[in-house]
Parts: structure tokens; sequence; C-alpha cells
């Protein structure tokens, strides 16, 4: 799974060197937890935008702007047939820009954080699904879910599953509301290489989502 990540620098410049687009700056967040506002990259009318949405799908069918089972992360296996996500996952697919993720391993009665990143310090570009919403109101919500799948072996001792990283020459197709959905969802299925990330043990003040700062990604012991 995907429930907690960090973007500790404000540009993504390596997505905006391979889309050949630029951005706003982002603020740097460390503890981002589902249910927030989160940036999401996607294609419209042929251009790349960045966009905040709410971390945790809501379908565009739901009577609601909630829904009553957890949509922050959809199952690579089961995101292609799922009605759930098969649209989204068709026509409306993103990328969730993140400096690392974490995932925590039990240890004991206790949990312990670790932080993976990319090992040569570039962001991640976390494979995602986004949906609009319209209430009878008019309203409207734009919110968005993290794919994940099997772990590699460097997040496989902590944790057997992982967020799906889009490799950086798949970036444009991702985004590509006309790429065929069956090679995209192959590529997702393969890990990402263990060799191109890192991790180190973090402090557990990032386990509750009061905390925030730059001090919860610093290794300790």
């Amino acid at each position: 799974m995907c429930g907690r990540f960090a973007i500790s620098q404000p540009r993504f410049t390596r997505i905006e060197k391979e889309l050949k687009t630029t951005f706003d700056e982002v603020t740097p967040r460390y503890n981002i937890a589902p249910s927030q506002e989160i940036a999401a990259i996607h294609e419209a009318e042929g251009e790349y935008v960045m966009e905040y949405m709410k971390w945790g799908l809501v379908p565009s069918w739901s009577e609601t702007p909630k829904t009553s089972y957890s949509t922050f992360n959809a199952k690579v296996e089961t995101v292609a047939e799922k009605p759930l996500y098969r649209s989204a996952f068709r026509h409306r697919r993103c990328i969730i820009p993140a400096s690392g993720f974490y995932e925590w391993k039990q240890e004991g009665g206790r949990k312990l954080p670790f932080y993976f990143t990319l090992a040569n310090g570039e962001e991640m570009a976390l494979a995602g699904l986004w949906e609009e919403w319209k209430g009878r109101d008019g309203s409207v919500l734009h919110s968005c879910t993290i794919i994940v799948g099997q772990s590699n072996p460097l997040v496989g001792g902590i944790h057997d599953r992982m967020a799906c990283i889009v490799p950086t020459e798949e970036l444009e197709d991702w985004l590509n509301p006309n790429e065929k959905s069956d090679y995209l969802l192959s590529m997702l299925q393969n890990p990402y290489d263990a060799g191109l990330m890192t991790c180190r043990a973090v402090a557990p003040a990032v386990n509750s989502v009061k905390n925030e700062g730059p001090q919860l990604i610093a290794p300790v012991e």
C-alpha cells in the first residue's frame, strides 16, 4: 500500500524536463496522508496540467462526494477491471509527484517507519488515476488514487506492497488518454527496479499525521 508520502522540493525538475513543460512551485510537505489535497499531473485538451485533488477517489457515479470504503489506493491486479477504477484507468490516468514514500515494519508492538526514495535524488512519478464528480448543486470535485502492486526486493523487506512508479521514459504514454491501457498495465505489473532506489529508517514521529517538517525524513539509527 501507499498511505503516506513526502514532497521535499518545490519543483518537479525531472518530470518537467521529460514532459517539456513547467508547473508552479509547490510547498514542501513531509507527511502527506489520505483525504488531503495532493498535486496530480494529467493531460487536459492536449496540455499537461497540475492541480490539487482530494486523495481518495470518488467515482463520477457516486451519490455523494464521500465513499464508505477506502479508495486512496487501487490494486494494479484489478484496476483495469474493477468498476470503481476501470473507466479512469482507460481515460483518466495521472501521476502523483513525490520525493519519497513511507512504509512501516511491524516489530513486536512497534511500527517502525522507513522512507523510500530514488537513489539519484530525483522525484518519483507515482502512477495514479483521477475522477471528476459533480453534485446536483453544481459543485465539482476532482479526486485521485495511487496504484499499488507487488513490492520490489528493497521495499519487500519492509512491506509486501508498494506504490507503482512510472519510469521516466513512460511518462508521456502513461498520461496519454489514447494510449492502449493493456500495454500500460503490463508496464506497471513489473515492480520498479530496486537498484534505482534507496531507503532509510526515520523517526516514529511520522506515525502521526499531526507532525510535519523536514525532520521527518531525516535518517535515524
